[in-house]
């Protein structure tokens, strides 16, 4: 288990990271550089960019993500990362970042244990991606 100190420097170095990417915007006709950078900021932040984010099997993502012991802010923030994503990726790819999306705030709900109306919000409009 990792001490302490080392997990509070950890929390804080991802929580850095995930601000700096939600302040990065997503402009549709800059999508292609601003998603090369996100790849990238993803990797530096959680260890996983974009590409392996839509590619992994859901079990497998959320594996990945329990391992970091995120907090709810994080969960949240990813979250919103990629919803904000949804719109601008190819079609083919929207319905599975849908998921993953859904997925990641509802482990941010897990995680809070608290009702939050913002964070239900956010999974309906997930699902709304989501073909039935």
């Amino acid at each position: 288990m990792l001490n302490k100190n080392y997990r509070d420097e950890e929390k804080e170095r991802i929580d850095a990271q995930l601000r700096s990417i939600m302040e990065m915007g997503h402009v549709p006709d800059e999508w292609e550089e601003i998603r090369f950078d996100l790849d990238r900021k993803l990797k530096e932040a959680v260890g996983i960019g974009l590409d392996e984010m839509e590619n992994l099997p859901e079990e497998k993502l959320m594996e990945i993500l329990a391992n970091l012991d995120l907090e709810f802010s994080h969960y949240e923030a990813l979250g919103d990362i990629l919803l904000n994503s949804i719109e601008l990726e190819a079609e083919e790819k929207q319905n599975d970042l849908a998921q993953k999306t859904l997925l990641i705030y509802k482990a941010a709900q897990e995680v809070s244990r608290t009702f939050s109306f913002s964070l239900t919000q956010k999974i309906n409009e997930a699902r709304s991606w989501i073909d039935d």
